[in-house]
């Protein structure tokens, strides 16, 4: 039993469960320490990992030749990784181009977006074919059905009746969405969605909840933080109340920039820290 779970983003295909843990329970514990909270030493915490579930599948492995822009399927992957490097690079982007209309066009197009992106500083040191990798995880969640369930599953299990928050980064979040827009007996104190897409269209076209509801505050959460990083191009959409029925509390932060995405800086955050701290008392 834990007061507080969470669920982590892409790029854990090779990690484990217990570092998971170890991880994030040290960053939040220090965030929590940072504030002064008495019983920062001792909060539970449960790690949902999912993330060697990618590694069951198809996909180059670390050994095989790397992803090129050739690999960048067109439509969801193409939309994510083009989203990325307008953000990164608006100017680049000020003379309109018609859609890609053959793979020809979409590889020369992905391979214009890698570019830019390599050539600034968010990317952190991170390669383009781990780039490509870590979308393609992205677009097998929503485009491999049994996948998508077992991330779920994960989440579900982890969350008890004594779980009092939910902290979610990256696609995690997309995750914690769905599943807590299902889960009828567990009331959630609050979700804390950390460096999120949800603010992508491509995102919200495929997000599932009740068929009759309006995109907004999942029903077994009271409560709905969103922490974004200034330099975050993966949540690219800082705010997202206006799209999520006005019931989101949106937080700008600002992260170093070639570390924008790390899940442990958004842990350590203030504006984390005290969303925890209102949620266990």
């Amino acid at each position: 039993m834990a007061r507080i779970v969470g669920v982590h983003g892409i790029g854990w295909s090779w990690k484990s469960r217990e570092e998971m843990h170890e991880t994030w329970h040290g960053a939040l514990s220090t965030g929590l320490r940072n504030i002064r909270y008495p019983d920062a030493g001792a909060v539970t915490f449960e790690a949902a990992f999912y993330g060697h579930l990618y590694n069951g599948g198809t996909g180059k492995s670390g050994g095989d030749v790397l992803y090129t822009a050739a690999d960048v399927a067109d439509g969801f992957e193409y939309e994510l990784l083009e989203a990325m490097a307008r953000e990164a690079d608006p100017a680049a982007f000020d003379e309109e181009s018609a859609e890609p209309a053959s793979k020809g066009l979409v590889v020369r197009g992905a391979q214009a977006c890698l570019d830019i992106l390599e050539r600034t500083p968010y990317l952190g040191g991170m390669t383009a074919s781990l780039l490509i990798r870590q979308i393609k995880q992205v677009h097998r969640y929503f485009a491999d059905p049994a996948l998508g369930q077992e991330i779920r599953g994960e989440l579900e299990t982890a969350i008890q009746e004594d779980t009092q928050v939910v902290l979610a980064h990256s696609l995690g979040s997309v995750a914690a969405y769905e599943v807590l827009w299902n889960l009828k007996d567990v009331r959630i104190d609050t979700l804390v969605t950390m460096g999120s897409p949800l603010g992508l269209k491509s995102i919200q076209r495929r997000l599932a909840r009740s068929a009759e509801a309006e995109p907004g505050r999942p029903p077994s959460v009271r409560r709905w933080v969103n922490v974004a990083a200034e330099q975050d191009v993966v949540a690219l959409r800082k705010r997202i109340k206006t799209l999520y029925g006005g019931e989101v509390e949106d937080f700008v932060v600002t992260n170093p920039l070639r570390h924008m995405h790390d899940c442990t800086l958004y842990l350590t955050n203030l504006r984390t820290a005290r969303a925890v701290e209102a949620a266990l008392g």
